[in-house]
């Protein structure tokens, strides 16, 4: 008895093991990931983005600029003409808001494989720099390279996914919304070999970008 004793004390003085919880970032249901917005003088250990407080999910496009409080910049060109998919609108705490438009390849929404343009708007005082980009949370930004994207200074950079394929990205500010172009699943896959492979794509979708109200 006294050893059982003993062991079962051992055992209560044992810390417990963490589980491993896997953060969702994004608010919109699907495989399709989603960049974090950037934030000014981004700190050496990032903190994960706030979560909206209003949240609408839209499956028609004409209803996306009624419910945004600025401009909804859309492209006119989409790689191999890929169909809309859906949009959303979030509000955050902090007064700034994100509309997302994703198009992409018919079939399940779920998997992170097929292609799809992935453009987001924020309107947002939060500046933007290279900084900012490589210390984003949860979000390993490669070879980030300077561009020029209509007249305004940009970054391109691509982020690993081994489930989904890597990933290639652009962004940069208008004013007051900052943009981003992704290019997700099945494309030529950028890499260290290849890293700016897609970036001409990304900045000609971005060229087309117009406002759908002055």
């Amino acid at each position: 008895r006294e050893v059982g004793r003993a062991t079962n004390t051992a055992r209560s003085r044992r810390q417990p093991v963490p589980l491993k919880i896997k953060l969702i970032t994004s608010a919109c249901p699907q495989a399709i990931p989603l960049p974090p917005a950037a934030t000014p003088n981004t700190p050496a250990t990032p903190t994960p983005p706030s979560l909206p407080t209003r949240y609408s999910e839209f499956s028609n496009l004409s209803n996306v600029q009624q419910a945004a409080r600025f401009p909804v910049w859309l492209p006119a060109f989409i790689p191999e003409t890929l169909p809309f998919y859906k949009a959303w609108v979030s509000d955050y705490a902090d007064g700034s808001e994100t509309i997302r438009i994703v198009y992409a390849e018919p079939g399940d929404p779920l998997d992170a494989n097929l292609k799809a343009v992935d453009v987001q708007l924020t309107q947002t005082d939060q500046g933007l720099s290279r900084d900012s980009i490589t210390h984003q949370f949860k979000v390993n930004a490669l070879d980030v390279r300077e561009v020029s994207v209509r007249g305004q200074t940009g970054f391109t950079y691509w982020t690993r996914s081994g489930a989904a394929g890597n990933s290639a990205i652009l962004v940069w500010r208008e004013g007051v919304v900052k943009i981003s172009v992704a290019l997700h699943g099945d494309w030529p896959q950028p890499d260290e070999n290849n890293p700016h492979g897609l970036d001409g794509t990304l900045l000609k979708i971005a060229a087309s970008l117009q406002t759908t109200k002055d």
